[in-house]
């Protein structure tokens, strides 16, 4: 909403002076949801066993998928945790998740690793702002992996997403 300021001098016609602009929402939407367990199918949604905060209840955590509710711009944020077995042999292993809009691939990240160490684990992360009409459907889903590595984790929850609604669109 444009807040104005109309004004009279005593020597013309109306003035009008914008001062301001506030975001107006008829609808709050936030999610946080975090996984608590390993896990390493490719070509599906990333289910999450924790829901944290999903106001307005757009997302479904045990499918991993968000709906959004209303027209406007969003904001999605995904942090994760790959887990490389290593081996005895310098080998190139990696993880690559895919953020999802209604089937499309809107943003991937990658992460890998070529090393002698047992057990090696490396954080990747994924940002995204959308304009998403009410129903468009959002999800991360792994894209590949290299045998032996997984999206680790337990109850430290490494691995979460959220979400939220910056601006709702009225037009």
């Amino acid at each position: 909403m444009v807040y104005c300021d109309f004004t009279q001098p005593s020597n013309g016609p109306n003035l009008q002076k914008f001062i301001g602009y506030e975001d107006v929402k008829s609808t709050t939407v936030n999610f946080y949801v975090q996984k608590d367990t390993p896990f390493s199918t490719v070509g599906t949604q990333i289910p999450f066993e924790v829901e944290v905060v999903n106001t307005g209840n757009a997302m479904d955590a045990a499918t991993g998928i968000f709906t959004a509710p209303v027209k406007g711009t969003y904001f999605f944020t995904f942090t994760g945790h790959a887990h490389f077995q290593g081996g005895a042999f310098s080998v190139l292993e990696t993880l690559s998740v895919n953020l999802y809009l209604n089937g499309n691939v809107i943003g991937t990240s990658l992460v890998g690793e070529t090393h002698d160490l047992h057990n090696q684990p490396s954080p990747l992360a994924l940002q995204s702002t959308l304009s998403l009409a009410a129903g468009d459907q959002v999800w991360i889903q792994i894209q590949s992996l290299t045998a032996g590595v997984t999206l680790y984790d337990d109850s430290n929850h490494l691995t979460h997403f959220n979400g939220c609604l910056l601006e709702q669109d009225f037009s």
